[in-house]
């Protein structure tokens, strides 16, 4: 007998339960069959090396494609995501269970990453997430080719992206400086085919709803268009953002519809709401925030720089980690949403964390709202 339940639609994708001779499946249709192909690659590149669901089939309908994966028992309402365990120590005010969700993830995706880590260049990396948004026609030409204006307070003041440079930038109290027009030049020449990266075999897009764990289940990595050969520091850059601004406010304030079988991260306790104040005269724009992430989300930010990144950037010989992390950092605070359709708060919010970002001055830990960790102490 065939059962179809729980239709999601995750914006052009749509998804169902589908139970089948004796089968539980998950399927997913795309109308986009580049993106679908991606999708099927990645998986393929994944396969053996990551837990994961497996594929049981790919088949185009017309302008769709269909996916169909084994469905991974352990997931359900409120459980069976990273999500779910960041959202239950924040209520619970303890971190024993999400530590050993945290241990298992890490430790599986530092393995692989010292198996795999090779020095490439960019044009042997899954491009997705910053080589193709910072090419011509990209996402950042889309969003910032036509100068549109950011409106970062409720009056009728705005700011264009090309005005910064000509603006008195100071927030929380200290002076920035920020080119627009140079930082897209200087990204353009890093994320250029032929630069040179360390990258590993990665899904890509490790955010905290892309990656599942049980304590039956293990660690389990959904979601595999960007799975593949990536570059390192953009998969650190992604978590991290993801942490500290996606994850913990962007994503749940704008894609409230991604949480539709996980609606306990919405409440109270596990946002982290900004406050932002802006003043806006002449040639001066003050920005002045407070943004932290929730006590749960710093716990999983400490334990993914002493777990994963300050070792691999030691191992690497990385001694300016900011640096080094910077250009995926820029790309995550500006290529993912686009600031002229952000609330003016939210907008001031990326324009002050891109200033900050750019500052040769900025440490890792002030940038994420951290205290320094047990690594940097020692």
């Amino acid at each position: 007998m065939l059962r179809i339940t729980n239709h999601r639609r995750f914006t052009a994708n749509h998804t169902w339960h589908v139970d089948w001779a004796r089968h539980a499946l998950f399927v997913k249709a795309n109308p986009h069959h580049d993106e679908a192909d991606a999708e099927y690659g990645g998986h393929a590149r994944l396969r053996g090396v990551y837990p994961m669901p497996r594929l049981h089939g790919a088949r185009r309908l017309g302008r769709w494609t269909l996916l169909a994966y084994e469905r991974w028992p352990h997931l359900g309402h409120d459980s069976g995501l990273l999500l779910d365990e960041i959202t239950h120590a924040d209520h619970v005010g303890g971190t024993n269970r999400l530590d050993a969700c945290l241990t298992a993830v890490f430790s599986h995706y530092q393995d692989v990453i010292s198996r795999t880590l090779r020095r490439t260049t960019n044009k042997e990396t899954v491009s997705k997430l910053y080589g193709d948004r910072v090419a011509p026609d990209g996402r950042l030409d889309r969003y910032y080719s036509p100068n549109a204006p950011w409106l970062t307070t409720t009056g009728a003041r705005r700011v264009r992206p090309q005005d910064l440079s000509d603006l008195r930038l100071v927030v929380n109290g200290r002076e920035h400086a920020v080119d627009f027009a140079d930082v897209m030049i200087q990204l353009r020449v890093h994320f250029a085919r032929k630069s040179p990266v360390w990258a590993a075999i990665t899904q890509g897009d490790p955010t905290d709803i892309n990656i599942g764990w049980s304590p039956a289940g293990g660690p389990v990595w959904f979601d595999y268009d960007t799975g593949g050969l990536n570059a390192l520091p953009g998969e650190f850059a992604c978590f991290l953002l993801y942490q500290q601004l996606h994850g913990a406010w962007l994503t749940p304030r704008y894609n409230r519809a991604a949480f539709r079988d996980h609606p306990s991260a919405l409440a109270t306790a596990s946002l982290a709401e900004p406050a932002v104040t802006v003043e806006h005269n002449g040639s001066s724009l003050a920005i002045d925030y407070r943004h932290t992430p929730s006590s749960a989300r710093r716990h999983v930010l400490r334990r993914y720089l002493d777990d994963i990144v300050y070792p691999i950037a030691r191992y690497l010989g990385i001694d300016d980690l900011m640096a080094w992390l910077r250009p995926y950092l820029v790309m995550r605070l500006i290529a993912v949403y686009h600031l002229a359709d952000l609330e003016p708060r939210d907008t001031a919010l990326s324009i002050a964390l891109l200033a900050q970002v750019l500052d040769p001055a900025t440490a890792l830990p002030d940038f994420l709202a951290l205290t320094p960790s047990r690594t940097e102490a020692n």
